[in-house]
Parts: C-alpha cells; sequence; structure tokens
C-alpha cells in the first residue's frame, strides 16, 4: 500500500520549520565568523543543515514536524544520494548561479565587436529582464505548489524529489492556501508582464536611437544639447553628465570604460 501524496500545507510547514532553524543557525554562525565572512554564514548554515538531515537519510526537523517523508518519482523509495545533494546545491546556489551567468553573458556580449550595436542593445535588454523574472519564476512555482502540492524549492523539483504523508495531516488548511497560491500567482504573473513590456518598449524606443553621433544636435546617449563634450577611449563622443553619470559603457558601440579614462574637450564644441 502506497502512502498518500503530502498535501500542500504540511510542505509549506516544513519548509518553514526548516527555513526558521536555518536561520537561527546562520545567526549562530555569523557571531563565529569574522566580519568580513560573515556573508557566508547563510549558505553555509543550509549546507550543515541540510547534510546532518536529508544527506544523511533522515527527515529535517520540519519534515518531522509535518510527517512527511521525500521520495522518489515512483513515490515508493527515497530519492537517491545523488538526487539529494543536487537538488540541495540548486537550492541554495541555484539563482546566484543564474544570475552569474546571465552577468557573464552581458559582458561577453558587451565586449564582442563583430555584432551590430542593435543586436547587442536586443541581447542586453533580454538577459536585463531575465535577471528581473527570476525571483517572480520563483514565486510562479511556490504559488503551483500551494494549489497543487509538491515541492516548494525548485531544485527538489528539478530532481524529481516529492514528498508524502506518513501520518494524518490537517487538512483544514488547503482552502486558505490554495487561495494564497491563485492570489500568489497572478501577482507574479502580472509582475513578469510588466518587465516583458519595459524590455519591449526600451526595444521600440533603441529602433530610433542614433547609431552615429551627429553632434550637430545632441548627445546620443541623453538625446540632450551637448553643452559640454567629452570623448571615450573609442572615439565617440558623449555630453559630461552621461560620461560621468549612468554609463559605464559606450552607448554607441558597447564599449566599456572607467570613468578615469573620460576626457573632457575643453577646446571643442559641437558643430564647428
Amino acid at each position: 500500500m502506497s502512502l498518500p501524496a503530502a498535501q500542500p500545507a504540511e510542505v509549506l510547514r516544513a519548509w518553514q520549520k526548516d527555513d526558521s532553524y536555518q536561520k537561527i543557525l546562520a545567526d549562530w554562525l555569523s557571531k563565529l565568523l569574522p566580519s568580513r565572512h560573515a556573508s557566508k554564514a547563510e549558505p553555509t548554515s543550509s549546507i550543515l543543515y541540510k547534510y546532518f538531515t536529508t544527506l544523511k537519510d533522515l527527515q529535517t526537523l520540519g519534515e518531522e514536524y509535518s510527517g512527511i517523508v521525500q521520495v522518489d518519482e515512483t513515490y515508493h523509495k527515497l530519492p537517491t544520494f545523488n538526487s539529494r545533494l543536487i537538488s540541495i546545491l540548486l537550492s541554495i546556489f541555484g539563482e546566484h548561479l543564474t544570475r552569474k551567468l546571465l552577468r557573464s553573458a552581458e559582458k561577453q556580449i558587451e565586449k564582442n565587436a563583430s555584432l551590430r550595436p542593435e543586436i547587442q542593445n536586443i541581447s542586453l535588454v533580454v538577459l536585463r529582464a531575465l535577471n528581473n523574472i527570476i525571483p517572480q519564476l520563483e514565486n510562479i512555482h511556490r504559488a503551483l505548489c500551494y494549489i497543487n502540492g509538491g515541492p516548494i524549492q525548485i531544485g527538489k523539483m528539478i530532481m524529481g524529489i516529492d514528498y508524502v504523508q506518513v501520518r494524518p495531516a490537517a487538512a483544514a488548511y488547503y482552502a486558505h492556501l490554495r487561495l494564497l497560491g491563485l492570489v500568489t500567482l497572478m501577482h507574479s504573473i502580472i509582475c513578469c508582464g510588466q518587465n516583458i513590456h519595459r524590455a519591449k518598449k526600451h526595444m521600440e524606443q533603441m529602433r530610433d536611437f542614433p547609431l552615429e553621433v551627429n553632434s550637430d544636435e545632441a548627445c546620443a546617449a541623453c538625446l540632450e544639447e551637448m553643452l559640454q563634450p567629452c570623448v571615450l577611449q573609442c572615439g565617440h563622443i558623449f555630453c559630461i553628465e552621461c560620461c560621468y553619470g549612468a554609463l559605464d559603457s559606450c552607448a554607441l558601440c558597447r564599449s566599456p570604460f572607467t570613468k578615469n579614462t573620460v576626457i573632457p574637450l575643453m577646446n571643442y564644441k559641437p558643430g564647428r
């Protein structure tokens, strides 16, 4: 006789309990570690907590409290050691790794001189939109777990790990949790739509963006009158407010630059 799948309320309760214990452990570790390593206390506490529970074929304190046990996709066996290990690493470092890969891709695109400026700009807008959407994707997954059940951690879902109930659960909380899931899902979808709309609008604006500087008209970055022109290492000219302001790469060729390499053109005036 197979055990029933764990109810969403019990999975959420277990996750909340485990999260609170890990935060307590992280607080203790932060007091023991040097201040320069304080940021490592949280991932270290998660690794230690999961090592002495999940990787030792034991329930976590939250799972024991809720009466649930991890199983593989067959619902008859415990997950393999490798599956549990990969799911833990994905849960702890997955978001950080994804953001790092996106930032690395942005830098590669910015340095790729063979790409046309419009292709570079569109690629950068898409990557930055994906970076903004990552938290909403996590919220969508969590909302679906509230509604349909399943593990809250995306790492467990990827590795095919789920939960079964080993003792009777409090079913009264399920209706409220399902309503919370629907509200969370709607909010996350709206936020994703807003990010996609902003990215689309940005790309539409860039289609009309000048690819060459017309010094007789305006700065190509802010489209305002170029009162104090400065030249970058790539040879393109912008106003001083853009060069020493928000820009960290040329708005025309995407070549990166630092503020100390900007050269003000003291005796240059656009149009002459």
